[in-house]
Formats: C-alpha cells, structure tokens, sequence
C-alpha cells in the first residue's frame, strides 16, 4: 500500500522542467552613463545584448531592476524575441502571440505556461551587475 501511495505520488506531481538553453551571463553597466537614460526612473526600460536571446532590463523601483531574456519560454531557440508594447505594461512574443506582464515576467495570455526567464540582478546605486 506504501509503494502504491508513493508510486501515484511520484506521477502526480507536475514537472517543472524547461528546455531553456543555459548561457553564461555576467554585465556590469554603470547606469548613468547617457546610454541609459531610459532607466533613470522606475518603469523604464532598454533592450541588452546578451543572454540566450538578448536582455529586457526593466528598472522596478529606485533601488531594484528585472533582467529579462528576450528568447521566448515558449519556444526558447525559435527567433522571436519577447518586446515591450507600447503600454510599458506587458510583453508580447510576436510568433506565439503569448502575453507577459513586464513587472514579473508572468503569463497574462498563452499558449506559454511558463513566465519570463530572469538572471540575477545586483545594484549598488550607481553599478548594475547581471548575471545568473
């Protein structure tokens, strides 16, 4: 009876497993440079070069920014790349048509189930790191 329970236990349970190429990712930008003036205010953003389809850096707060890879979780080595919709609200991946929300990454409309792709932010108030 323990190993049935534990055998429809194992099947049960949902796997949470992504085909999302795995890149090294290590920037480090000094955010008042002119480049990023875009980011000089919560809400703004800017298109990176880097990661598996390039970088969405979306400046959350003062004090904290969300790097995002551009390559779709939907389907990861397509060419489409995730773009900002002139809401500045959510994201669309143009081939999949999936809809995200810029300040978490999460799904707002599929056929993607799984959020955006985050890297590892770090901002001493002048420099940003990137990385994963």
């Amino acid at each position: 009876v323990i190993f049935l329970i534990f055998c429809i236990t194992i099947l049960s349970c949902e796997k949470n497993t992504t085909n999302f190429p795995q890149v090294n990712v290590n920037l480090n930008l000094f955010i008042n440079n002119p480049e990023f003036f875009n980011l000089n205010s919560p809400g703004g953003w800017i298109y990176l070069n880097g990661g598996v389809g390039g970088i969405l850096l979306y400046r959350q707060s003062l004090e904290q920014f969300i790097a995002y890879d551009r390559a779709s979780p939907f389907n990861p080595n397509s060419d489409c790349q995730i773009e900002v919709n002139e809401d500045n609200i959510t994201i669309t991946e143009p081939c999949s048509e999936s809809l995200f929300l810029i300040t978490d990454g999460s799904v707002l409309q599929g056929p993607a189930t799984q959020a955006l792709i985050r890297y590892n932010t770090y901002y001493d108030g002048q420099n940003l790191t990137i990385f994963n």
